[in-house]
């Protein structure tokens, strides 16, 4: 009799915990649960695939698969969202120990190679530096290295102002135009040149195998290289 009993007990056990695993709080096939990191992490993704401006909370939901309006939990708006990703990748910017009694070139040659390494890792921080026309805080802290290396060095108000900002400017550009440009110094850079002039041609053509030669640590080495120097050249003038 005990054993009768059994069997339709066990088959309802056995029901109940697969209807557990099927209509549970997260299945196989269900989407993580919704965090902060999550989020960012989804933003991030979507930065490196697209462009800022085409970057919104219902897409960060979408990826997410969830309503834009659960975002709003853990960032007030887009802005935030966006602000709050370049916190979190220029957190990741590595600055060199450099001892304080190097001279400044080198301390400025060490921040110009920790940019391009984060630029390398996470290139969406080339799209999160200022987000709506401000600067991000994420920035901010990492181009304060700059502007304290400049005032150490006895720059102080529109000088140091202006000179950091050159600095960091030219240093971005030029990252960022070897990051989305470098085929332009390869042989690619040439495909249209058929439709130039036979002078304009023979002259290019010269050019072309010292194009495709030139690598991005060519482009790069020489270009921080000129920069360094260019403010070598204004401080002393200013110091004169």
């Amino acid at each position: 009799m005990n054993k009768t009993t059994d069997k339709p007990k066990k088959a309802r056990a056995k029901a109940r915990t697969k209807n557990v695993t099927s209509s549970g709080a997260r299945g196989a096939g269900r989407p993580a649960r919704l965090s902060r990191e999550a989020i960012l992490n989804a933003s991030i993704e979507l930065l490196e695939a697209d462009s800022a401006e085409a970057f919104t909370l219902a897409r960060v939901a979408r990826k997410l698969d969830t309503v834009s309006m659960a975002l709003y939990n853990y960032f007030p708006s887009r802005e935030a969202l966006l602000n709050a990703v370049a916190d979190d990748v220029c957190m990741r910017f590595k600055m060199p120990r450099v001892r304080s009694d190097q001279p400044w070139q080198k301390k400025l040659h060490a921040w110009l190679k920790a940019l391009r390494a984060l630029a390398e890792q996470h290139p969406v921080i080339l799209q999160v530096m200022g987000v709506d026309g401000q600067t991000t805080a994420g920035w901010l802290r990492v181009s304060l290295h700059v502007s304290r290396t400049l005032h150490h060095e006895g720059l102080r108000g529109r000088d140091l102002a202006l000179h950091s900002y050159l600095f960091c400017s030219q240093a971005i550009a030029l990252v960022m135009f070897e990051h989305v440009g470098s085929d332009f110094h390869s042989a690619l850079s040439l495909s249209h040149i058929e439709e130039l002039d036979p002078d304009e041609q023979e002259f290019l053509l010269q050019l072309r195998p010292h194009h495709i030669a030139l690598s991005t640590d060519d482009v790069l080495d020489e270009g921080f290289e000129q920069i360094i120097r260019a403010l070598e050249q204004k401080l002393a003038s200013l110091k004169r």
